[in-house]
């Protein structure tokens, strides 16, 4: 019966999203092109909810043994168990190296622009970084062009400012702020990836952190680095049923991203695993009172976005001016992500037929790899994963490239931990474990080729 029911809820799930496609197609102006891309977003998309309703929750299938309760004691207590400082080591050295090859690729073709220290500002101030340095050095202001900076987060500048208190360098902190949050954010993914797979595949998802194409984010002044962090420690805390510290964290990342909210959906999906559990083992009185305090520390999560909200209201009279500038200042606002395919798929045929190889190549073609590349992934490692990392990433993706002009699909989906988690799964074997992670160096060192060179990369 139960499987039934799934098995139900999958179909109709799917059939849903199949009309919403079909609807939409046919009452807006979308080329033969731009209904391919939609359409093939829409079949992944949909495929992954039938992957979830197959198994919407571990507790009904009597949940699994994580990897060290397999474990003696003894083995245990083994400190390689924990290699915290070979982690923080490797992302280090990882930081360094992309800003040597930074440098490097921004130096090639040109005369001798002066050395690393020098050109850090060129090589690595673009996209949204002199947004937040801005917000770091003078707040947000409602004058001038700095005003569009309030649609930016304020976690990462707070952090930028406290940090300029030592440096008195706004770059040079931002900086350290990301190498610092990349180095415990990869204990933290770790962590938390080890509490479901073996130690060695918790290592690659730290591996698949850092090699992302997109990954080099994480050394620039950018939110990326500290967002991950947040989110890797609320996954982790709420994989060791500490749901107060897990939504604290919460509260943190949602106001650090726009997107940091949407880790309510992890924590609630596994207090609901929690409930499965004491109702299928009898002990549903004894818990009550536990499981209720645990579903009422939800309401931390939100504070992040309220907080944010309550800064535009400070600031200009109005609590949701970043969404009035988003849309009159870049044509954003929610929308659907085969829309947005769509979209991007008709911008890279025109962006081709102009001959314009850099807005093709750095821009569009990368958006729209890496949607159908994070929805292949996520669906091959579904059944690998606990089904919450499964519910948080379709809710991700929806608004993350349901922007209605998306520019930064990599970017945010490198932030994206279940990713970690299914690459992780996915490489098991070594030879796909190294061609996989040879794809993604050379990617990475294209798109960063890109980046520091000035091209169409936000």
């Amino acid at each position: 019966m139960e499987k039934k029911w799934q098995l139900w809820a999958g179909i109709a799930s799917a059939a849903l999203v199949s009309i919403i496609f079909i609807w939409r197609s046919l009452t807006r102006n979308a080329s033969v092109l731009g209904l391919i891309a939609g359409g093939i977003m829409a079949a992944l998309f949909a495929a992954l909810i039938v992957a979830l309703c197959a198994r919407p929750f571990a507790a009904l299938k009597g949940g699994h043994l994580s990897p060290d309760e397999l474990l003696g004691a003894r083995s245990l207590r083994r400190s390689r168990r924990h290699p915290w400082g070979e982690i923080v080591l490797f992302v280090l050295m990882t930081r360094i190296a992309a800003l040597l090859i930074g440098y490097l690729l921004y130096r090639y073709g040109r005369a001798y622009p002066g050395g690393m220290w020098n050109t850090l500002a060129s090589v690595w101030e673009h996209s949204d970084s002199p947004s937040y340095l801005g917000i770091a050095e003078r707040w947000y202001v409602t004058e001038g062009d700095p005003r569009f900076h309030i649609v930016f987060f304020p976690f990462y500048p707070c952090a930028i400012w406290l940090f300029n208190l030592i440096f008195n360098n706004s770059l040079i902190s931002a900086m350290v702020v990301s190498a610092a949050a990349s180095a415990v954010g990869a204990v933290f993914v770790y962590e938390a990836a080890a509490l479901d797979m073996e130690r060695e595949a918790a290592l690659r998802a730290v591996k698949y952190m850092l090699v992302f194409p997109a990954a080099f984010f994480l050394t620039a002044p950018m939110s990326e680095a500290l967002f991950i962090m947040l989110s890797a420690a609320a996954i982790y805390f709420t994989r060791k049923k500490q749901y107060l510290w897990a939504c604290v964290f919460g509260a943190l990342s949602g106001f650090t991203r726009s997107v940091g909210g949407l880790i309510i959906v992890f924590i609630a999906w596994e207090i609901a695993e929690d409930f499965i559990t004491a109702y299928r083992i009898g002990t549903i009185k004894e818990e009550r009172r536990a499981l209720i305090l645990n579903a009422l520390c939800l309401m931390i999560v939100p504070l992040g976005l309220i907080g944010y909200l309550y800064i535009n209201y400070a600031v200009t009279g109005n609590a949701l001016t970043f969404m009035k500038y988003q849309k009159e200042h870049w044509s954003q606002g929610f929308g659907l992500f085969f829309e947005t395919a769509a979209t991007q798929a008709d911008a890279a045929a025109r962006a081709a037929q102009r001959g314009n190889t850099g807005e093709l190549w750095g821009l569009w073609i990368p958006n729209l790899t890496a949607s159908i590349a994070a929805l292949i992934m996520m669906l091959t490692g579904a059944k690998k994963l606990r089904p919450a990392y499964t519910a948080y990433f379709l809710v991700y993706f929806a608004v993350a490239c349901g922007a209605t002009w998306l520019l930064s699909s990599p970017r945010y989906l490198t932030a994206c931990i279940p990713l970690m988690f299914a690459a992780a799964n996915a490489s098991g074997e070594r030879r796909t474990d190294i061609a996989m992670t040879a794809v993604c160096i050379a990617m990475q060192t294209a798109y960063l080729y890109m980046y520091v060179n000035g091209h169409y990369v936000y």
